[in-house]
């Protein structure tokens, strides 16, 4: 499990959460859209590298305790 920070920058929060290391990024971005109630918003997650697939686990990216995750709900 890894502690990451989900930013929001329009509403200027910010809050932890904690998730399993060996989950996909794109089950992260789907569950995220789907927990925050997201219909058109924007996941970026700024420290994983490009060229990035959504089939790799969060510990591939190289995202560990304390990446932020930025969500902008349009």
């Amino acid at each position: 499990m890894i502690s990451i920070e989900l930013i929001f920058p329009l509403k200027d929060k910010r809050i932890c959460a904690r998730v399993d290391e060996t989950m996909s990024i794109g089950d992260l971005k789907k569950n995220l859209a789907r927990i925050l109630g997201l219909k058109n918003g924007c996941i970026v997650i700024p420290n994983i590298p490009e060229g990035e697939s959504d089939d790799m686990t969060l510990k591939d990216a190289g995202m560990h305790n304390g990446s932020g995750v930025i969500i902008d709900d349009v």
